[in-house]
């Protein structure tokens, strides 16, 4: 979960969605795969919060509301 603070940097908060990663209930399946390869027995799984094509579809949202507002709103 991304958590974004009220006193958070515009650098901070980019991170954060970069960054960020969710915890995912694994199915049967990637639980055997997963005990297979690693020997391991796992419920969840970490994965990254945003693939790279979210992270640019944010990006283009954030563009989008800039040359919309960058002359006051």
């Amino acid at each position: 979960m991304i958590q974004i603070e009220d006193n958070d940097m515009p650098i901070d908060v980019a991170k954060k969605i970069v960054t960020g990663t969710k915890i995912v209930e694994l199915s049967d399946m990637m639980k055997t795969v997963r005990k297979a390869f690693y020997g391991n027995q796992v419920d969840n799984g970490e994965y990254d919060m945003f693939e790279l094509e979210e992270i640019k579809e944010i990006a283009d949202y954030l563009i989008v509301y800039y040359n919309s507002h960058q002359n006051g709103d």
